[in-house]
């Protein structure tokens, strides 16, 4: 797990290495680790222990799928559930997850049992972790198929469980990188590991391929979002610009300066401008509203922090571009935003703009114009912008046990190709979102 002592000691050491040296440990990181955990024998042994372990099934008629307990892991890692579905219509699959996201989640025909029972917010917390111990003793099932790093100590299931772990994709992931190939993005992996797994052991799988996350909306969720939208007099036909100030971690937080300089280009254009509130890096929108005009300032709407999560996804499909680190609001922003009760039509036509930092941009990123990241899974194109960044390396990956004193992930963004990008967009747009 993510709290052993061995670990954090030695993401602890990686951190002060390129903190003295950035250019020089980014180097030998890169140079180092991925010709090992990429190596093809690595990556040979690795599949073949999968592959072994999942022809030891004797049935698949219960599965659980386990993702991370944060909430764009489980609006991603729904492709789990997909690629089991697809091999096994009939069966029961289960998806535990954070329940402050159900709301979400509920309604995907897929998932045969949802158990909203994650309360941890880094981490998990002791009940969590004792949820997963019940949940997994009390159904017996075939497979348990493992997402989350936190759950990989073999105590937490019962003696014989059959599991499969997603973390064990990563020799593959660090080989695509080495080659330039294949997508490494988790949604698109989760369901494209287990499917290659299973198609040599139950070939029949039907020859489609995977469209993407959904994420299922009440009608009520998007009352709410208009409700907002026609209180802070957004005028219908205009164009709308939501940028997402927040992100869980400092690695992945689109810099203040950054956040300021998009603020004021989008306030140049003729849109409405949406600043959401941020959690994490708290004030961080007081902050950038503060340093605006006062006529700037009344064309900046805040989306409250007490808008509900359903209605906060519906929100991102009313507006023409979302911008944003990354971050669980990002992967709400690129899913396919389905109707619950089947009276609504969702639009699926915002361009999401994803802002990458220290984490590998391949693995959470969406950018249709470029082979080695899957699209946003919605009706326009979306796009990945990497910052320049001295120390950037591959342990950058576990942004959660980093400590470099100082963070060096943004030193370089450019901004005027994001605005330039908008612009290209919003000048294009037939019909705006408000209309």
């Amino acid at each position: 797990m993510l709290d052993n002592k061995f670990q954090k000691f030695l993401f602890h050491l990686t951190s002060l290495v390129t903190t003295w040296f950035p250019r020089a440990g980014a180097w030998f990181f890169n140079h180092i680790i991925p010709p090992i955990l990429g190596n093809k024998l690595v990556v040979n042994y690795v599949r073949g222990k999968n592959l072994k372990n999942i022809r030891s099934v004797p049935q698949f008629k219960k599965i659980l799928v386990i993702p991370d307990i944060h909430i764009g892991d489980a609006v991603m890692l729904q492709g789990a559930v997909h690629a089991f579905r697809d091999f096994f219509p009939e069966a029961r699959i289960d998806y535990v997850i954070k329940k402050s996201i159900a709301c979400l989640i509920e309604g995907n025909p897929a998932i045969s049992n949802l158990y909203p029972v994650f309360t941890g917010t880094v981490f998990p917390e002791a009940n969590d972790v004792e949820s997963i111990k019940k949940l997994v003793a009390e159904n017996q099932y075939d497979l348990c198929f493992n997402c989350s790093p936190f759950f990989e100590d073999g105590r937490l299931f019962p003696k014989g469980q059959k599991r499969l772990d997603f973390m064990t994709v990563a020799p593959q992931l660090v080989r695509n990188d080495i080659d330039q190939t294949g997508l490494n993005h988790f949604l698109f992996q989760s369901y494209i590991f287990a499917e290659k797994l299973l198609k040599e052991t139950v070939p029949s799988l039907p020859q489609r391929p995977f469209p993407g996350v959904p994420v299922y909306l009440s009608d009520e969720a998007l009352e709410k979002a208009g409700a907002l939208l026609r209180e802070a007099g957004i005028p219908g036909g205009r164009p709308i610009i939501f940028l997402n100030p927040d992100t869980a971690s400092p690695y992945t937080l689109i810099p203040y300066e950054y956040q300021l300089e998009l603020l004021k280009k989008f306030l140049s254009m003729d849109c409405a401008v949406l600043l959401g509130t941020a959690f994490t890096h708290k004030d961080m929108e007081k902050r950038l509203l503060e340093a605006l005009s006062d006529d700037e300032k009344k064309r900046v709407e805040i989306v409250p922090s007490t808008l509900p999560i359903d209605a906060y996804a519906a929100l991102v499909d009313l507006v023409d571009v979302f911008v944003s680190g990354d971050t669980g609001p990002l992967h709400i922003a690129a899913a396919r935003k389905c109707s619950k009760t089947g009276n609504v039509k969702f639009r699926n036509k915002t361009f999401v703009i994803s802002v990458f930092g220290a984490t590998p941009a391949r693995m959470s990123g969406y950018d249709s114009t470029n082979p080695l990241f899957p699209p946003a899974n919605q009706d326009v194109w979306s796009k990945t912008y990497v910052s320049e960044s001295p120390c950037r390396n591959i342990t950058c990956v576990n942004k959660m046990a980093k400590t470099c004193e100082k963070v060096r992930c943004y030193e370089k963004l450019d901004v005027e190709m994001i605005v330039s990008d908008i612009q290209k967009h919003l000048g294009a747009l037939k019909t705006p979102a408000t209309a």
